[in-house]
């Protein structure tokens, strides 16, 4: 390839993040969305294309001059793993390039070593075609460092300094890429398109862990340390040194309603609203006042399009979110007609192991551009 005829570095992958996040996509509109120019455009999306990285996906007729050629990402061309570790659930998913769910493996809950978490995915590998996997996803509880793929701390897993995806790599030689639960699902929220034309958004994850990814002008947002977001280590403001997870969290709840009942502690908020007691009532409600106000407080700080609040359908208690929703209407941001939505994500118990395969395609993007650009 000559000078003159090199494609610009990363261009094939900002054209191939726009084709993924708004397929199907003409080049005309490629060149509207990206201001590139479209001789860079058709040269880009033509090696695209070459490579089989995406495809054709038929004609959109106008009402005035020639159709346009429909561009798409080829889910068939690799896939990716999604590893799901938190408080939670321990998961682990396959999906093509578009999300579409491959395969599945449920793994045991709560601590273990980087040993047992890579003997599972090699049994998980091994009941799926391993050899379209182009990268992993290993999205956990706890402070990471994407750079060097080190678990800092994770309370959960009880790693500290762990470098896990250099362990996973070396094993299985695939990439392996890492990030903090709450941020991988903001990630995949861009990549599968679920935020749409927003440019902002606050993706907020609930559990026995509080937090929340933040996306502005549709990039992560992760902050000087890599801690931005760490909302459940906030303070309640009750003039005590609480934090939001200490008396908001999942966990709290059910064990201030056992202490509060004298009962065995229940396993999840939606056996609360079959019959909830005064105690119940109370204590959800204070939870939901802390909740709200916490996310009221984020989205008038960083102005988001939209503020998401993530949960497993176990802990979707109506009454939580009844409580979350009126505190955080309450609160918001009134100076101007555009109000802030607050939107639940409430109907899968896999969503954090599909955020991590989202965030997995996200860095496959590079990987695949780059073999585009390759001479």
């Amino acid at each position: 390839m000559t000078a003159a005829n090199k494609i610009a570095p990363n261009v094939s992958a900002r054209l191939l993040r726009l084709i993924v996040e708004n397929a199907p996509i003409s080049q005309s509109d490629l060149k509207v969305r990206s201001g590139l120019s479209m001789s860079t455009v058709s040269q880009a999306t033509n090696r695209l294309l070459a490579k089989g990285i995406i495809h054709e996906l038929g004609l959109r007729r106008e009402s005035m001059g020639r159709p346009k050629i429909l561009l798409g990402l080829d889910p068939d061309q690799a896939a990716v793993v999604g590893i799901q570790l938190n408080a939670e659930r321990n998961l682990i998913v396959m999906t093509d390039l578009n999300g579409r769910l491959i395969g599945e493996q449920q793994i045991p809950s709560g601590a273990m070593t980087p040993k047992q978490l890579s003997d599972a995915l090699a049994k998980f590998l091994k009941s799926v075609d391993a050899n379209k996997v182009g990268a992993i996803g290993l999205a956990l509880s706890g402070i990471v460092d994407p750079d060097s793929g080190s678990c800092v701390r994770s309370k959960v897993l009880d790693w500290t300094n762990v470098p896990i995806a250099n362990i996973l790599a070396e094993r299985f030689n695939i990439p392996v890429y890492i990030e903090n639960d709450a941020n991988a699902m903001a990630l995949a929220t861009l990549v599968f398109g679920q935020l749409g034309n927003a440019q902002s958004a606050i993706i907020a994850t609930y559990g026995k862990g509080i937090g929340a990814g933040i996306i502005i002008e549709r990039q992560l947002y992760r902050g000087r340390h890599g801690t931005a977001g760490e909302i459940g280590n906030g303070l309640i403001g009750d003039g005590t040194s609480a934090n939001l997870e200490e008396v908001a969290s999942s966990g709290a709840i059910l064990k201030a309603l056992a202490a509060q009942t004298n009962s065995p502690e229940m396993t999840n908020l939606l056996e609360i609203d079959q019959h909830p007691s005064p105690a119940a009532l109370e204590i959800l409600a204070s939870a939901g006042q802390y909740i709200g106000i916490s996310l009221a407080n984020l989205s008038i700080a960083l102005d988001p399009d939209v503020v998401y609040l993530a949960m497993e359908p176990s802990m979707a208690s109506r009454i939580l979110l009844e409580n979350i929703t009126m505190n955080f209407q309450a609160n918001r941001l009134k100076l101007t007609p555009q109000l802030t939505p607050l939107m639940f994500l409430t109907d899968s118990n896999r969503m954090w192991a599909l955020g991590a395969a989202g965030f997995a395609v996200n860095k496959l993007i590079d990987i695949l551009a780059a073999s585009a650009d390759e001479e």
